[in-house]
């Protein structure tokens, strides 16, 4: 399993992300994979639009580990 922190767009493009937290994927998502995340008591559609993996350097590989976020648009609730 992979952990990302996933962000939301829910409105305009030009609107700040919501930070729904940190969730853990089987495998990295790529743009334009579907998701379904349940969250408030409902499965939230989303579509993944991109993802920023932050690498580490080599030698710091002791000390902390990869992470990435995941962007992706809401797109529904049920």
């Amino acid at each position: 399993m992979q952990a990302a922190r996933l962000l939301v767009e829910r409105g305009s493009l030009r609107a700040q992300s919501e930070d729904w937290g940190e969730y853990h994927f089987l495998s990295m998502p790529s743009p334009g994979d579907r998701v379904a995340v349940p969250r408030e008591g409902q499965n939230h559609y989303l579509t993944v639009l991109s993802v920023h993996h932050q690498p580490i350097r080599a030698a710091d590989a002791g000390s902390s580990e990869p992470c990435a976020d995941v962007v992706a648009k809401w797109t529904g609730a049920g």
